[in-house]
């Protein structure tokens, strides 16, 4: 009888192993250390050789469509900005002066390749409340 429980025991113990074990292998290859551009700056050049994300402002003009199909613009915090250079599909909330987020890798010509690009839109998740002070402000 004595057995059969510690048996029970060690394979209740390995089935959760193997599942924290799956779980963390799965949860480690999708995470993606999220930095602003003055960190990603700072990082330099380690930052060369992993995949990150990066939020920032898009700068007001400089957005640009190429003839080959990519989309180059530039993100800046503060004083600091990078060019991102993204091939995919853009987000309707995508313009000047928007946050955005974009996950790829930044190469030593400084220039963040991106194969992810996310825009922010505060004012359309605002409670509306919150709006309605603004507004009357």
């Amino acid at each position: 009888m004595l057995k059969g429980r510690y048996k029970l025991i060690i394979a209740i113990g390995v089935i959760a192993l193997g599942i924290t074990y799956l779980v963390y292998g799965s949860v480690k290859d999708t995470m993606v250390y999220y930095l602003t551009v003055q960190e990603l700056k700072d990082r330099v050049p380690s930052v060369y050789k992993e995949r990150v994300r990066v939020s920032g402002t898009v700068v007001p003009g400089s957005i640009r469509n190429e003839v080959d199909g990519f989309l180059e613009f530039k993100i800046a915090e503060g004083d600091d900005s990078i060019d991102v250079k993204y091939k995919g599909v853009i987000p309707d909330t995508f313009n000047d002066g928007v946050e955005a987020v974009v996950e790829g890798l930044y190469t030593p010509s400084n220039v963040f390749n991106a194969n992810v690009l996310l825009a922010k839109c505060p004012t359309k998740y605002e409670s509306t409340d919150s709006l309605r002070k603004a507004e009357s402000s």
